[in-house]
């Protein structure tokens, strides 16, 4: 019987880095290697915009999910990076699902869809998560995966 052949890659697939923005309960954005255009002309490589919900191990899990989807359905993507949106806390609110909410706002606002593997809205859909943050701060947080 023939002797199986094994391969290791030479690059790493997944990084995992640590960060002081890596808290419990935050959000997250999947940005492919690639621009994709929506309706309204522009170009982004925002695929997802998601929280953690229950655990803070959820972005590697969610990336590993998304990008098997992104890999098999999107043409030419070869990367999935992973960005981490945080914002002060306040007592009694869940401020990380309003900053989730607002990013999908925003973004509805700016390209005039969801992103590509956004299903929902978010989870609080209430008029004053824009309200809540800086609507100049939200569009500079998308610009910076614009082409």
């Amino acid at each position: 019987m023939r002797k199986l052949r094994m391969k290791c890659s030479n690059d790493a697939l997944l990084t995992v880095q640590r960060s002081k923005q890596w808290i419990q309960k935050m959000v997250y954005i999947l940005a492919a290697d690639k621009y994709f255009k929506y309706p309204n002309g522009r170009k982004t490589r925002v695929i997802y915009i998601g929280t953690t919900g229950k655990s803070a191990g959820r972005p590697a899990t969610s990336a590993v999910g998304k990008a098997s989807d992104a890999f098999a359905n999107l043409r030419g993507v070869r990367r999935i990076d992973v960005h981490i949106v945080t914002c002060q806390q306040r007592k009694a609110v869940q401020t990380w699902k309003h900053l989730e909410s607002a990013l999908l706002a925003a973004f509805r606002g700016r390209y005039f869809q969801l992103p590509t593997y956004n299903r929902k809205k978010g989870s609080v859909k209430y008029a004053e998560d824009i309200i809540l943050f800086q609507r100049k701060a939200l569009d500079n947080v998308l610009k910076r995966f614009e082409s």
